[in-house]
């Protein structure tokens, strides 16, 4: 999967985070980190990310993405498409689109707000 982490809300709660997609199972605390589907399957295949697979966009990944559309207007498959091509400026463009314009925090992408000053998007 390509996920941008610092955006999700397991990843900016301050009380239980998540390491990230890629950190290793024994470094997950949350149930819906370590149990990811979508995690899963692309250690099991070696890989980073799931644009690597030959298989991508699997059904999996069309399933999330399509509750992702819908919930955030988030494109994961078109996503992983600009990471694959030039992981470096699509990082740099998910921090333009993800700093908050009113104190520099991280908009959390799940709960639409700022995960520093509260402000919501």
């Amino acid at each position: 999967m390509w996920s941008n982490c610092i955006i999700c809300s397991a990843y900016l709660n301050k009380k239980k985070p998540c390491p990230g997609c890629r950190a290793p199972k024994e470094e997950h605390t949350r149930k819906s980190c370590a149990n990811c589907l979508k995690k899963k399957c692309a250690v099991e295949k070696g890989l980073n990310y799931c644009f690597e697979c030959d298989k991508f966009p699997c059904s999996k990944i069309k399933s999330l993405n399509k509750r992702y559309l819908e919930d955030y207007n988030i494109d994961i498959i078109e996503n992983s498409k600009k990471a694959k091509e030039n992981t470096k400026k699509f990082l740099e463009e998910q921090v333009e689109i993800y700093t908050c314009k009113e104190c520099g925090g991280v908009i959390d992408v799940h709960h639409k707000k700022c995960s520093d000053c509260g402000v919501e998007f």
